[in-house]
């Protein structure tokens, strides 16, 4: 069977007895259109030589205009150039990339993203999913970029599934502007130059709602993953919900909140090890997560042995800070500096509320931010913490 067959065609014949024995006519029911078409009716070649990066854009413009989900199958394939899509139109019916294990390599030898695709209009069920991995070479920029503008552009409903982004240049993944009400959900961001993954608002468009679960972000170069405010210094997306995964030895820290969660979005059941390589271990400053105003965490667990993330999570709080079931644990080189801690308190007017945790809590000098432990334990500035409660910096 050749890689292009992938089309269905069927015709059916319906046949009825008729009174007094005679045979109807069988009628032919025409074939059905092909509602699969595959990259390599665009042109993709698929032998990871030829670049075949016009052939995806093309596919990508089709899938939006027509509807359709336009099958990948598991070639690798050669980006020479950027995949783009633009919006022409809204879009309201679901479209994108039906992938079978496909790679697309990168040959981009620019600061240029590997696929970018961007809204001028209000499109809405964007799948790609089935299996895509993205390899880049480090010369490129972000390997996947979703991106509106603010006003009335919006990208959302987006569903990107079974996705590894390793090696770009940039950013693996950047949700920017406008984007919003979407799900990431078993994918990998390792190896990228800069952040496994960032969601930021940008030209007045807002991130927002959007939900990762079951998500990798290894190795990078920077974050494993941010959430902020490409507009302004502070501020930024807030309800992006992380459910399950894992982060580990990023060179900074493993996640970067900068506008904190809102109510309703936390950090649940990720496990974090040996992040902020580029520190050495038990510095003050170092950290697996770092979040400004207020965070959620519940049931994360943190460790270190050679990264410089001496906690779990420290921050600069202004509102209530709320981690629950979680945890901090060292080995090695880590656990001889004696100073792991599950968290580090500071900022102003915050307050920092632990229950059933262990690791401990250091308080930052002069901070007007409380903290409150219960049934929590671990060494704190007033000894240990008594497994009744705690309360300290009142």
């Amino acid at each position: 069977m050749q890689r292009r067959d992938l089309f269905v065609g069927v015709a059916t014949l319906a046949a009825s007895g008729m009174a007094g024995g005679a045979a109807r006519a069988a009628a032919a029911v025409p074939a059905r259109p092909r509602v699969s078409p595959s990259v390599f009716d665009f042109g993709a070649v698929g032998d990871g030589v030829s670049d075949d990066s016009a052939a995806f854009s093309a596919a990508l413009r089709v899938a939006a205009s027509e509807g359709r989900m336009v099958v990948v199958p598991g070639y690798e394939y050669a980006i020479a150039e950027p995949i783009t899509w633009s919006s022409t139109d809204h879009v309201t019916r679901q479209w994108g990339l039906a992938c079978q294990g496909a790679t697309l390599r990168s040959k981009i030898t620019t600061d240029r993203e590997v696929m970018s695709l961007s809204c001028d209009h209000i499109v809405r069920y964007l799948v790609i999913g089935g299996g895509l991995t993205i390899k880049g070479n480090g010369a490129e920029g972000n390997g996947l970029r979703l991106f509106a503008p603010g006003g009335s552009h919006h990208f959302y409903n987006v569903s990107l599934q079974n996705i590894a982004i390793e090696g770009v240049g940039g950013d693996g993944l950047l949700f920017e502007g406008n984007v919003f009400e979407s799900t990431v959900s078993s994918c990998f961001f390792q190896d990228c130059g800069q952040n496994g993954a960032t969601f930021a608002h940008s030209q007045n468009g807002v991130v927002s709602a959007i939900d990762l679960i079951g998500c990798f972000f290894n190795q990078n170069g920077r974050f494993g993953m941010q959430c902020t405010n490409f507009d302004a210094k502070y501020g930024g997306t807030n309800d992006v919900r992380v459910f399950g995964g894992y982060c580990r030895e990023n060179q900074k820290f493993g996640f970067v909140f900068h506008n904190g969660t809102a109510p309703g979005a936390s950090i649940q059941q990720v496990g974090f090890e040996n992040n902020y390589l580029s520190k050495e271990p038990g510095d003050r400053d170092g950290a697996h997560v770092y979040a400004r105003v207020r965070l959620a965490m519940r049931d994360c667990a943190g460790y270190n042995e050679f990264g410089g993330a001496t906690f779990l999570l420290r921050g600069q709080f202004t509102d209530l800070t709320v981690l629950d079931g979680c945890s901090q644990d060292s080995g090695g080189a880590m656990r001889a500096t004696g100073n792991s801690r599950l968290v580090r308190v500071g900022g102003a007017h915050g307050h920092v509320l632990l229950r059933g945790c262990s690791g401990g809590v250091d308080v930052d000098a002069g901070t007007s931010c409380t903290w409150e432990a219960r049934n929590s334990t671990g060494p704190c500035p007033l000894g240990n913490l008594d497994m009744r409660g705690s309360l300290g910096n009142v």
